[in-house]
């Protein structure tokens, strides 16, 4: 038996040594690498696009050409001008909104300058998508005639119409819109139309 011993010690001797060197350097090399126990960092969250078809909590202001044809008892006239509109979008597409339209022409009954200015407020309500958008709205407010007749030049005023509008680039939008102004001037009622060509800026 001692003579079993004595040739087979020497063989598991130089194992064990070769097990215990191949530890060692494991244990080594997890202890100088300097990103062991840390977690690689994580890419952070891409970007996100805003959507101009979400637009709550948001302003837009418009500016256009307009033109307005006005019939009256005293004198009838075609003028254009510019429209501006400021809108607040309370929920997606429904809006708060005000409008003001300047305009000049000839007036039929006499060589001096027609002058029109309509004035209000009201409500906006559009859909569709991204990159086209219908719309329609109704204001109530004042219109302001020149010149002046023996009635006056100051009225109430409704308009109401629609129109769509078309993205161009990011948060810019091209407005073509038609109106139906009803006023109430010189002791009468007048009904009249406004088209509406602009741009829109949403912010």
């Amino acid at each position: 038996m001692r003579w079993l011993f004595a040739v087979v010690l020497p063989f598991f001797v130089p194992m064990g040594g070769i097990a215990a060197q191949e530890m060692s350097a494991a244990v080594l090399s997890s202890a100088s690498s300097p990103s062991a126990g840390f977690p690689a960092p994580q890419p952070g969250p891409l970007p996100q696009a805003i959507r101009d078809d979400a637009v709550k909590d948001t302003w837009e202001l418009g500016l256009g050409y307009a033109l307005v044809g006005f019939r009256s008892a005293p004198f009838n006239t075609t003028a254009s001008g510019l429209n501006t509109t400021v809108s607040y979008y309370f929920r997606d597409h429904l809006a708060a909104e005000g409008s003001f339209t300047s305009a000049f022409g000839s007036q039929s009954s006499g060589s001096a300058t027609a002058k029109y200015i309509f004035y209000g407020a009201g409500v906006k309500l559009s859909w569709g998508n991204r990159k086209l958008q219908p719309f329609v709205h109704a204001l109530l407010g004042g219109v302001h005639m020149f010149p002046q007749t023996a009635y006056g030049n100051n009225g109430l005023a409704v308009e109401l119409g629609g129109g769509i509008e078309k993205r161009l680039i990011q948060r810019v939008w091209l407005r073509f819109e038609g109106d139906y102004v009803h006023s109430q001037l010189y002791s009468s009622g007048q009904n009249n139309f406004q088209a509406v060509a602009g741009v829109n800026y949403r912010f």
